[in-house]
């Protein structure tokens, strides 16, 4: 049987890509049965660089709490706790955190998607892979 209410503790956890923080996801199809989208709690280290990717899908984050910065579109913007922000499908971004204090927020992905590659490659998630190199 699928949850309906889920405790941080039941979540699914693993390191965020590129290694920079943490990922729980609550929500998804496989938690709760969720079809139409899946929500995280995700936590950024402090000071930590972000790496610009992008997703399939659109998604929003909620800060819940720490300071930093978001570009996307070529314009930086700074979040804080109860900001809310949107990135449309297929937008390059990137969250820098500020010193002194780690950046904790909720992403909600809609449809669901990019949390399965977290949930399969962790830090690895959302990574180009590299280019082939001929064998000789």
């Amino acid at each position: 049987m699928k949850k309906r209410v889920v405790s941080v503790k039941e979540g699914v956890s693993g390191e965020l890509h590129g290694g920079g923080g943490t990922f729980n996801v609550l929500i998804d199809e496989e938690i709760a049965g969720a079809k139409h989208f899946s929500l995280l709690v995700n936590e950024m280290w402090s000071g930590v660089k972000g790496e610009e990717h992008s997703h399939t899908v659109e998604h929003c984050w909620y800060i819940l709490s720490g300071h930093g910065r978001i570009s996307m579109e070529g314009k930086t913007y700074e979040i804080a706790p109860e900001m809310a922000v949107f990135a449309p499908a297929h937008v390059l971004h990137r969250i820098d955190v500020d010193e002194g204090q780690a950046l904790r927020y909720i992403v909600v992905y809609a449809p669901p998607g990019p949390e399965k590659q977290l949930k399969e490659k962790g830090r690895n998630a959302f990574r180009s892979p590299l280019p082939q190199t001929e064998q000789t």
